[in-house]
C-alpha cells in the first residue's frame, strides 16, 4: 500500500470516527429529550387523574429514550473506549491502573528500555493511568504515562512475577524494580 493511500485511510477513519462521535452525542441528547418529555407525560397524568393513558405513553417514552441513549453510547468511540476502560462500580474519585501489551518488531518502536537503556524493537509497554472515575466509569483521564521493556528485561521481569505470585522463590527485600522506580517519581 502506498503512503497515499495510507493517509487517505487515515483520513478517513479520523473522519469516521468524528461523525460517529456526532452521531452518539445527538442520539444522547434526543434521548435525554424525551426522558424529559415522559417525566413531564407522567407529571401531567398524575396532575389530570388520567393514569392509565398518561402511565403507557410516559412508559414508551422512557423506553424510547432509553433506547437513544443507549445507542448513543455505543456509538460514540470516546464513551466505548471509556466503557471498554471500566474499573470496579465501588470505585469513586482517583482510580490508578496499570496494563500492559506486546511491542512487535514491525512497529519501528523508537523507545528505550526503562531497565537497560537500550533500544526496544521487541519487548513489552506498560501504560500507566490515572484518572477519575464515577460508579468505575472513567471521567476524566489525568495523567498517562508508558514504561518500555527490551525482551530480555520483559522476560526476567516477567518470570520474577511469575515466581513470586507462585510463592516459589524467595525475592530479595531491597530489590526496586523499574516500575518502583516509575512510581516513586510521581
Amino acid at each position: 500500500m502506498s503512503a497515499s493511500q495510507s493517509s487517505a485511510v487515515e483520513v478517513a477513519d479520523r473522519v469516521s470516527a468524528l461523525l460517529y462521535g456526532i452521531a452518539g452525542w445527538l442520539l444522547v441528547g434526543f434521548g435525554l429529550l424525551f426522558g424529559l418529555v415522559g417525566a413531564g407525560n407522567i407529571v401531567a397524568g398524575a396532575t389530570q387523574g388520567a393514569a392509565v393513558g398518561y402511565a403507557l405513553l410516559a412508559a414508551l417514552w422512557l423506553v424510547a429514550s432509553f433506547v437513544l441513549v443507549a445507542f448513543g453510547i455505543f456509538v460514540n468511540p470516546g464513551m466505548r473506549r471509556r466503557l471498554d476502560r471500566r474499573h470496579s462500580p465501588s470505585a469513586f474519585g482517583r482510580v490508578r491502573s496499570v496494563d500492559r501489551r506486546v511491542v512487535r518488531p514491525d512497529e519501528d518502536c523508537d523507545e528505550r528500555c526503562v531497565a537497560c537503556d537500550s533500544r526496544v524493537d521487541r519487548g513489552l509497554v506498560r501504560r500507566y493511568r490515572e484518572e477519575y472515575a464515577f460508579a468505575g466509569l472513567p471521567v476524566y483521564t489525568r495523567k498517562v504515562d508508558y514504561n518500555y521493556y527490551c525482551l530480555e528485561c520483559a522476560t526476567a521481569e516477567l518470570s520474577d512475577e511469575s515466581a513470586a505470585s507462585d510463592g516459589s522463590r524467595d525475592v530479595e527485600r531491597g530489590r526496586r524494580t523499574a516500575d518502583d522506580r516509575h512510581l516513586e517519581r510521581r
